[in-house]
């Protein structure tokens, strides 16, 4: 008999009882509006090339109120760029950006990429709170994300905000938030991309939005960003969850979700007014080394045995109508003194009313609250000149019923009310 079919046996028995293969290092990257382009293309591309298995999520507008589990489902109508190993999907409205817990669940990363921030511009300077407070805020919001992380025993990796133009935000308030980033993140071993480092955002200002780079410059920034964390992955691919070093923190009790979105259509009420793996691929030789914190700190992982507090807004039991029909009066009102406080052409304002006459009987709370188009194309409406004290009879919807509108900057400086949600007037 020839040798051959033992040969062929054995070959066969060899390739599944031999050395199993080295597992593709799993990577879950999470992005907003500046990695909707060039930016998330060329580091997602990147990082698929030199053989990581990789899921991308990115979400025009996404800040950690959205990934965040203990916040309500959002949704985002400024696109949504979704992509696995096997599947890409690109769509201008999705009802709800999915949450970093059950990602993290299903996929295992051994790294997770994020890039945000520019979207926690707003929550720094928010005129509702104290500015510690603000300060405050941020840093639960990263510690939440920071902590669902390092549990599922992955390991971190920030791309803090790019430089913005300074007159769109102040070079005080941009160097602001990296600190407060970056030191939160550094308690949890966490590595930081300090883009501000490598960047500079020389577009004309208003004429651009002064955050948004073009196709070149956030193709350039991407590269610089991918051999940076080639080189994280290279030095951390044998790290183990066990020498990670996370705090014990509980999270900060968060206040109503804030973004900084992009300008949408008007409603009628503003259109007629006076005036928004082991880990084991060959990557590139690095072409820019920024700053990382120490991401093989010694220490266990030390994840708190309680469950976290339950948060506010969190799947609370808030009943909704779809109609209503009321005359009110105007008891408390945001107001913007500065149309340049506002980033963007077109902003909401959430006004709230005393009751007087429900008109269908089916609204049974004594209060409610508006949002209406208070700025549209940088000018003041006559909603935003409303007087407290004015009576107005309205038809009004759950905001959520106009997609636009979710999407326009809002200006809420109202004491925080989760049960209340916001209504805005009914377009004929």
């Amino acid at each position: 008999m020839s040798k051959f079919p033992f040969l062929f046996a054995f070959l066969i028995i060899l390739a599944f009882t031999g050395p199993a293969r080295a597992e593709k290092t799993r990577i879950l990257y999470l992005g907003d509006s500046l990695s909707m382009g060039a930016f998330g293309r060329t580091l997602d591309s990147g990082l698929r090339s030199q053989g990581a298995e990789v899921y991308t999520a990115v979400a025009g507008g996404a800040s950690p109120y959205y990934w965040l589990k203990a916040y309500q489902s959002l949704p985002s109508s400024i696109g949504f760029w979704e992509k696995t190993p096997i599947n890409e999907r690109r769509i201008g409205y999705v009802r709800a950006v999915p949450k970093l817990e059950d990602m993290l669940e299903d996929y295992n990363p051994h790294f997770v990429v994020v890039q945000t921030g520019i979207n926690l511009y707003a929550t720094l300077r928010s005129r509702r709170r104290p500015k510690d407070e603000n300060v405050l805020e941020i840093r639960s919001l990263i510690e939440q994300m920071s902590h669902s992380i390092a549990k599922s025993g992955a390991t971190p990796y920030w791309i803090l905000p790019p430089h913005s133009h300074e007159r769109r935000y102040s070079i005080e308030l941009q160097n602001e938030l990296r600190s407060i980033m970056r030191n939160v993140i550094n308690d949890y071993g966490g590595a930081v991309f300090e883009s501000a480092e490598v960047t500079r955002f020389t577009d004309p200002y208003p004429a651009t939005d002064g955050i948004h780079y073009g196709p070149a410059e956030a193709a350039a920034w991407a590269q610089k960003v991918r051999a940076d964390l080639a080189v994280f992955i290279h030095e951390n691919k044998t790290a183990k969850p066990e020498t990670i070093r996370m705090t014990e923190v509980i999270p900060l009790k968060p206040v109503q979700k804030e973004q900084d979105p992009p300008a949408m259509n008007p409603t009628a009420e503003i259109a007629s007014a006076k005036a928004p793996e082991t880990p084991s691929p060959v990557f590139s030789k690095p072409v820019i080394k920024a700053s990382a914190a120490s991401a093989t700190a010694p220490g266990a992982i030390k994840v708190p045995e309680k469950p976290l507090p339950k948060l506010p807004g969190a799947g609370s039991n808030i009943k909704v109508f779809n109609r209503l029909d009321l005359d009110l009066c105007l008891i408390a009102k945001s107001e913007i003194t500065n149309i340049a406080e506002i980033d963007y052409a077109n902003a909401l304002g959430v006004f709230e009313y005393e009751v007087v006459k429900d008109r269908l009987g089916n609204y049974p709370y004594e209060k409610i609250r508006i949002a209406h188009g208070i700025v549209f194309r940088r000018k003041f409406t006559s909603a935003a000149m409303r007087q407290i004290g004015s009576q107005i009879s309205l038809r009004l919807v759950p905001l959520a019923s106009y997609k636009n509108l979710q999407t326009w900057q809002t200006d809420d400086d109202l004491p925080p009310n989760y049960e209340m949600p916001l209504y805005t007037p009914k377009l004929d």
